[in-house]
């Protein structure tokens, strides 16, 4: 069943002499539960395909679903709370708040709606992601792979239809990036989670069950392996 689906989507910057074609006719769709690799030489628009479907920038032509929902309908408030509620995102930079606990840069997406955590479901996470004796720690009294390991807790948190993650392990040495990689299969074999990894190393792309190429903002390949 499709969770994600894209309709000629294009994405232009600039006008006149200044104009960018980054993206151009993406026709693409991820049923729930696959995990993809979006591959490509840099500036083939790789990233900027990963915010339109992240909500965080809008597609010139064309439309996103995610989930059932329309993302180019959302105003910027709506698509900030989508964004929190349904994508999960993961980058090579933690982006985790300095002052705040593990537990607590894990619980950030929920304290902000005022929900509770289901807490089964918080120590399977981070228990899976071997985080569980770091929890009232900072962050940085955590090592690189750690702080990783906490942001990809974070987007799991609020079980999102998609966690989209750009250059996970770009900030990693081989050691932590085959360690990331591994949570990232984990979470998708065991929490179902849907996710598509943004990455320009071949290695890492192979670890995916199926590998999009992107060259020149437009889709040259798509292989599912296995």
């Amino acid at each position: 069943m499709p969770i994600l689906t894209c309709e000629g989507v294009g994405k232009v910057y600039g006008s006149g002499d200044n104009r960018v074609e980054a993206l151009s006719g993406i026709d693409l769709t991820v049923d729930r539960g696959e995990f993809v690799a979006v591959t490509g030489s840099s500036g083939s628009g790789k990233s900027t395909l990963l915010h339109i479907l992240g909500s965080v920038d809008k597609p010139t032509d064309g439309r996103v679903t995610v989930e059932g929902t329309d993302l180019s309908g959302l105003s910027q408030t709506q698509a900030a709370i989508f964004r929190r509620r349904k994508v999960g995102l993961v980058y090579q930079f933690y982006n985790l708040i300095p002052t705040l606990t593990v537990r607590k840069n894990i619980l950030m997406p929920l304290t902000l709606d005022k929900k509770k955590p289901n807490e089964a479901y918080f120590e399977e996470v981070v228990k899976s992601l071997g985080i569980s004796e770091r929890l009232e720690a900072l962050p940085g009294q955590l090592s690189g792979g750690q702080q990783q390991r906490v942001a990809i807790a974070r987007s799991l948190i609020y079980r999102p239809a998609l966690l989209l993650a750009d250059e996970p392990t770009g900030n990693l040495d081989q050691k932590n990036s085959g360690e990331i990689m591994d949570m990232l299969k984990l979470s998708n074999r065991n929490f179902k989670q849907t996710i598509l990894l943004i990455t320009h190393d071949e290695k890492i792309a192979l670890e995916a069950d199926r590998i999009i190429t992107i060259e020149d903002g437009r889709i040259v390949g798509d292989v599912r392996r296995g």
